[in-house]
């Protein structure tokens, strides 16, 4: 078993607790499992968790498996995710209904347990393959962090995340000050060198796990910080700034610092609707955007911030 497979969580929705409990037991030894009671409850899950395959049965209540599978597939956020339906009454009919719709397998669930495991993991196998396609296609190759197809993923996913839990968000915005003097002074080998080091520094400035670091473009990073607010932002910007001019990184002759300096735009808030204009995640990044260039008139090696609502 892989470690992409280690790390895989499957989503068992089901009103039955022994079907519950077998379902668990055949696979707690090889992904980290989730349990809904229903499917409003799963679908619940699946938008606010790291979900990899849904496993529910057809007739689930609240919401039936069909109809989450139909939601899911028309998503754009979660349409990645494969569901498996389960049915203790399988028939052709049906089977054919539930595939048509998106579904990657239907299960009668009076088959042999080894038949099931089997049928569940041959799927995890291809979610593992995908997750280690994406995690190249998604990296930045200079520098080991996420990319700008990947900041534009999260950065959707934890704006709605923050939309339905009405917790706050925020960004920063960072460049590397007087970046084109270094590259034309020392070179790219060394540009490259300084562009691996500031983004190492901000990889470990994460404090939560779902904290999100990329590189934005050039000598631009991007930090989300999710249930954040502008005081706590600001906290991880100023430590930020700190680390990076304390590096003692040889500045260029006419930069305006002797060593390798930051600036920073924040901006964080909780999204809503405003004046009856509803907030995007494009306008978080934007507000950023304004204030880093605010922080680049003030002087560089500072920080610019707002809390927009």
């Amino acid at each position: 078993m892989t470690v992409f497979q280690q790390n895989l969580t499957l989503l068992i929705i089901d009103d039955d607790v022994v079907n519950i409990s077998t379902l668990t037991s055949l696979f707690a030894q090889l992904f980290n499992i989730e349990v809904a009671h229903d499917g409003k409850a799963g679908l619940q899950s699946i938008l606010l968790k790291d979900i990899d395959l849904v496993l529910s049965k057809v007739h689930a209540p609240m919401i039936s498996g069909q109809e989450l599978c139909t939601f899911v597939k028309d998503n754009r956020l979660t349409s990645h995710i494969p569901i498996v339906l389960l049915t203790p009454n399988a028939t052709a009919d049906e089977e054919e209904a539930c595939l048509s719709i998106g579904a990657i397998d239907y299960i009668d669930l009076n088959a042999r347990p080894k038949t099931i495991l089997f049928r569940i993991k041959n799927h995890m196998n291809m979610v593992a393959q995908q997750k280690r396609l994406a995690q190249v296609s998604c990296t930045d190759g200079l520098t080991g962090l996420a990319n700008r197809m990947q900041l534009d993923t999260m950065l959707n996913k934890e704006w709605y995340a923050a939309v339905r839990g009405n917790h706050s968000i925020a960004i920063l915005l960072i460049d590397i000050d007087n970046f084109k003097l270094f590259n034309d002074e020392f070179g790219h080998l060394e540009g490259d060198k300084c562009l691996k080091t500031v983004a190492s520094i901000i990889a470990k400035s994460k404090r939560r796990e779902r904290d999100f670091a990329a590189r934005y473009g050039g000598e631009e990073f991007v930090l989300l910080l999710p249930f954040t607010d502008l005081e706590g932002a600001i906290q991880v910007a100023d430590s930020l700034i700190s680390k990076i001019r304390n590096r003692n990184i040889k500045a260029a002759k006419d930069a305006h610092f002797p060593m390798v300096t930051i600036s920073v735009g924040i901006t964080a808030y909780v999204p809503k609707h405003n004046k009856g204009i509803i907030k995007n995640p494009i306008d978080l990044l934007n507000c950023a955007d304004k204030h880093l260039f605010k922080a680049k008139q003030n002087g560089r090696n500072c920080y610019s911030a707002s809390e927009e609502y």
